[in-house]
């Protein structure tokens, strides 16, 4: 190795994600975390490592370095998928049954930043970037591995294999600009209150690849009256006998208001002949209902601004839960300035599995209204060219 090498920083919040499927709308609270993985539900965000960094294989990377937190915090995945690196000894952090804090996290990030890294990968979530910016600030550039539960922050790539594509062109010297992209959260404690809208923390210096990287979540503005004749459309339309999965966002809130019994804004909701049966459902009480009911629809948003449909925020509806309903039992209830800001830019869906996002690929109808409907096209995040 030589004096002129240059530097690279990986590291991974572990529990980043793990809030997702079992219901929990994120990872931030520690106690919540340990209460999920007694309850079965697994770690995701290893998986979501080892998929940006097989992007990396047979590439050369001579003239590299690649430095990260000995264990479960980042050279683990490394050395699983066959990439040398450099382990910062750490004898708090272990193996992947260790549990980590924000504290692991800003410590790591400090001591890449100290050690003058030229880009520091991270995998995590909202709460991951918002340390990351804590440490680095705009000083070092960064990129996110997407592996959180919302997503809301500019800096990640639209999916792992795009975030390992953006990380070869860098080493390749083909990313040789950058440019400052926001750092969004939503405070967890207030996850159900309408009026909620993600606050913005700073910005990171991000590699400027318009087109593998994810937009900033818009903040709703002069929607709610066009949202309000919206839902009681798909309100009015919502079938007997069938169970209704409903998604998180103000315009299924706005849905879930005119039925009986209390929902949730930022939860998934399973509801019949007009009333709300379970509130806030994680992954496996869908699954459960599913296997006692003969007919099930979706209804989802997407998001403001980056136009994600599925994988952000909404993991409970998981691929098996996707695959049991049926792509043609799935309602789009997008206003008319959800779609405007998308531009001519597809809605993307990044559920953890390619082969469930290209199922879900294809063209739905959207009804914006008594008279109005539309045709929009649906991408797999990983095959998406955005700009």
């Amino acid at each position: 190795m030589k004096e002129t090498d240059k530097k690279i920083g990986f590291l991974i919040n572990p529990v980043a994600g793990l809030g997702g499927r079992a219901g929990m709308k994120g990872s931030d609270d520690a106690a919540r975390c340990r209460k999920a993985l007694l309850a079965g539900y697994e770690k995701s965000a290893f998986c979501r490592a080892e998929e940006c960094l097989k992007e990396l294989k047979g590439l050369s990377m001579d003239g590299w370095r690649i430095y990260a937190p000995e264990g479960c915090m980042g050279a683990d995945v490394l050395f699983k998928v066959g990439i040398p690196c450099e382990p910062l000894e750490n004898s708090r952090i272990g193996s992947l049954d260790e549990e980590t804090s924000r504290e692991d996290t800003l410590y790591f990030a400090r001591r890449l930043c100290g050690m003058g890294m030229d880009l520091i990968l991270f995998c995590g979530g909202d709460g991951t970037a918002r340390d990351i910016c804590e440490a680095a600030g705009s000083n070092v550039p960064v990129l996110g591995v997407p592996a959180g539960v919302k997503m809301y922050s500019a800096c990640f790539a639209t999916t792992p294999c795009k975030a390992g594509e953006i990380l070869k062109r860098f080493i390749q010297g083909k990313e040789t600009s950058f440019s400052h992209r926001e750092v969004m959260d939503l405070d967890e404690n207030s996850l159900d209150e309408l009026a909620v809208s993600p606050t913005l923390y700073g910005f990171l210096t991000v590699p400027d690849d318009k087109v593998r990287l994810q937009r900033a979540k818009e903040a709703g503005t002069s929607e709610e009256e066009e949202a309000e004749v919206l839902a009681a459309e798909i309100r009015a339309e919502m079938k007997e006998d069938t169970l209704y999965i409903l998604g998180p966002g103000s315009t299924t809130y706005r849905v879930k208001q005119m039925l009986h019994g209390t929902g949730t804004v930022r939860g998934v909701d399973l509801a019949k002949n007009g009333r709300i049966l379970r509130a806030d459902a994680d992954e496996r009480t869908i699954l459960s209902f599913l296997d006692r009911e003969q007919k099930a629809e979706i209804i989802v948003t997407c998001i403001g601004g980056n136009g994600f449909l599925f994988g952000r925020g909404n993991q409970q509806i998981s691929p098996l839960v996707l695959k049991k309903v049926g792509k043609s039992h799935i309602r789009l209830a997008v206003t008319r300035e959800k779609l405007s800001g998308l531009g001519t830019r597809p809605m993307l869906v990044d559920t953890g599995d390619l082969e469930t996002d290209r199922y879900l690929a294809g063209y739905y109808k959207i009804r914006l209204n008594a008279k109005e409907e539309i045709i929009y096209r649906v991408q797999a995040g990983a095959d998406a060219l955005l700009s």
